[in-house]
């Protein structure tokens, strides 16, 4: 299948047709800003397919839209400070594509590197891919370290059968800071751990992002950078015993959603971060310090679930993003900040709320029927790709169709 791209960068648009008899109703088109935007065309889709949009980042709400495609092309068009995604399902709810702006990455494309039955190491295949391949990795465990490359899909069979494993080791499992618009999907990934360089080890905001390992790390680069503006995705992970699960340092303009943190000492850490991500439909449980860190971040924080930590979001400095729509339960404190008062978000307002989410148990974070979670995300509007309205937490919302 090829997906044709035409890829330019301000506002935020949709173009497409008439849904036809029974399909969801288009959302309302957004009049572009003045000035260059970015442009992805999505053709070759079948008639029945649903085609879910989520942009973020540009100082309006966030906003997500779905539609069940007649087959005709759609223009999706968004703004430069956008973390802009698009997803296709069947009818099924099967995955088609994820993309983001100006990631080459669909998780569909027509060359796919195997490890380890064609290469022996995912390092020596995603050395090998060009952008818009994919390194598909088998079940099984791995312990090496991963430097990605721009546009590349890195993808696991499935966050329950395939490992990246650090040991118990200082250091860092897939490092994406040189990888604009690659994808990181399917994986369980655990065992980082620090090393004794930053004076202070044990605080995630001592030292510079430079000082610390993370089971995926991004840091260092300009996402200002014209030629740098496809944010990685990170999503349908599993993220388990590590020191710090991700950490995204110095304008690492990235989307993570669709992810499990659990029993990590730190889930999500911002470090010194001075541009904008995504932070959506993300379960954190038993994450013993902190479950998201934000120093000098820019973060949309939506459709969380929050469990047991000892800091809910830890702030320090500026943040300016959206808090909408997360759920808390049992945390030591929901939310702690340095140098703000009043608080950063408060609970009852903007659809944050403290509840018992009720998840299935017994490690599945699932959610039980009657969960306060189910059908009350952000966004009513959007979709689930089975057609539901969106739920908060990591099986939720309109890019919930995980790779298993």
């Amino acid at each position: 299948m090829r997906w044709m791209l035409a890829l330019a960068l301000a506002g935020c648009g949709v173009t497409h047709p008439d849904p036809g008899p029974g399909g969801d109703d288009p959302p309302p088109g957004m009049d572009p800003l003045p000035g260059d935007t970015i442009q992805v065309v999505l053709d070759n889709l079948q008639p029945g397919w649903r085609v879910t949009t989520t942009r973020s980042l540009d100082q309006a709400a966030t906003t997500e839209d779905t539609w069940v495609s007649d087959g005709s092309p759609v223009t999706l068009s968004g703004g430069p400070t956008d973390v802009f995604v698009a997803t296709v399902t069947d009818e099924t709810g099967a995955l088609i594509m994820k993309r983001a702006m100006k990631s080459p990455c669909t998780m569909a494309s027509s060359r796919q590197l195997h490890v380890p039955s064609e290469y022996p190491t995912i390092q020596a295949a995603v050395d090998a891919a060009q952008p818009g391949e994919t390194v598909k990795v088998a079940a099984g465990t791995y312990t090496e370290s991963v430097t990605m490359h721009p546009g590349i899909c890195l993808l696991g069979a499935g966050a329950k059968h395939t490992t990246l494993d650090a040991q118990g080791q200082p250091r860092t499992l897939v490092d994406l800071t040189a990888a604009p618009g690659a994808v990181v999907a399917g994986f369980t990934i655990r065992g980082s751990t620090q090393d004794s360089g930053c004076a202070q080890p044990q605080d995630p905001f001592a030292c510079s992002g430079n000082w610390y390992h993370a089971g995926i790390y991004i840091g260092g680069e300009d996402w200002n950078d014209p030629t740098n503006d496809a944010p990685p995705i990170i999503t349908d992970n599993v993220f388990a015993s590590n020191d710090t699960g991700v950490m995204f340092y110095w304008r690492s303009q990235a989307i993570l959603r669709n992810n499990v943190f659990v029993g990590n000492r730190l889930g999500f850490v911002a470090n010194h971060f001075q541009d904008r991500a995504l932070v959506a439909n993300n379960v954190f449980v038993a994450n013993t310090e902190l479950a998201i860190g934000n120093q000098a971040a820019y973060l949309d924080i939506i459709d969380n679930i929050i469990v047991g930590s000892q800091t809910g979001i830890r702030f320090m400095y500026i943040q300016t993003g959206h808090i909408e729509c997360n759920l808390f339960w049992q945390n030591g404190a929901n939310q702690t900040d340095e140098y703000i008062q009043p608080p950063r978000f408060t609970i009852g307002v903007d659809g944050n709320l403290e509840l018992e989410p009720k998840f299935v148990g017994n490690g599945d974070f699932h959610l039980q029927p009657g969960s306060p979670a189910i059908d009350s995300g952000c966004h009513e509007h959007a979709h689930e790709p089975d057609g539901t309205l969106p739920d908060r937490g990591a099986f939720g919302g309109p890019l919930a169709a995980w790779v298993l």
